[in-house]
């Protein structure tokens, strides 16, 4: 049967403010007694990094690179019914929730320039974070074979202040594979050569446990623009 604009708008209108309310409902539910600053107990985080761009400090042995973050986990205080509310997910700004204090260790810079991302929140309490960032790491370049220049450096993740028993890191897993995903690289000036991905165990003086971290590394070839040269022809 044909419905008129005015009635579909209604309906939509309709359904629009009963989902709503649900997620009304879900939000006060679940952040009326949350404190953003307690933790999840024993919680394990998987650290993933998708490669955008690359440029090269040469003069100060820096990677200056652009890359999303994945940072998964679990947090049982954002587990909800879904029989009683039916949302597959929420989307929440991430800075109203906590989040683990995963950090560079070889970073040239103090902090992570990240641009602001919402955290997708499941009902059995999985947590997703996605957030685009601008790393730069200190790395140890070289121009011995310039202008085909191969540079091989790391990003090294780990916390701040958790050792890997109270707040464990794995290597995130997309397609059987833990690797640095690639597949959106675009840069006329280099291609990868080099793709590994390896957790670490390290014991430090202040901690019992065995803190974790995540070691990705890159290797880069420089793409000569002349193509190869024929110097003995």
């Amino acid at each position: 049967a044909f419905i008129a604009e005015g009635e579909l708008s209604e309906k939509w209108s309709t359904g629009d403010q009963a989902g709503i309310a649900i997620r009304d409902q879900l939000f006060s539910n679940l952040f009326d007694s949350y404190k953003r600053e307690n933790y999840a107990e024993n919680t394990t985080v998987q650290v993933g990094v998708t490669l955008a761009d690359v440029i090269f400090d040469k003069q100060n042995d820096i990677m200056d690179s652009r890359v999303w973050l994945q940072l998964s986990w679990t947090d049982n205080r954002f587990a909800w019914n879904e029989a009683e509310f039916p949302v597959s997910v929420l989307r929440v700004p991430a800075e109203k929730i906590w989040r683990p204090d995963v950090f560079l260790y070889n970073r040239a810079k103090p902090s992570l320039n990240c641009y602001a991302a919402n955290a997708l929140v499941y009902p059995n309490g999985k947590i997703w974070w996605e957030p685009a960032c601008r790393l730069q790491t200190y790395c140890n370049l070289t121009l011995a074979s310039a202008p085909y220049d191969e540079q091989t450096c790391a990003m090294r993740f780990g916390s701040r202040t958790f050792d890997g028993a109270m707040m464990g890191l794995e290597l995130w897993e997309q397609g059987n594979s833990t690797l640095a995903d690639v597949s959106y690289f675009i840069n006329q000036k280099y291609r990868i050569t080099k793709n590994e991905a390896i957790k670490e165990e390290e014991f430090y003086g202040c901690y019992m446990e065995p803190c974790h971290t995540v070691l990705f590394t890159l290797g880069f070839q420089r793409v000569f623009e002349g193509g190869p040269t024929c110097a003995n022809h």
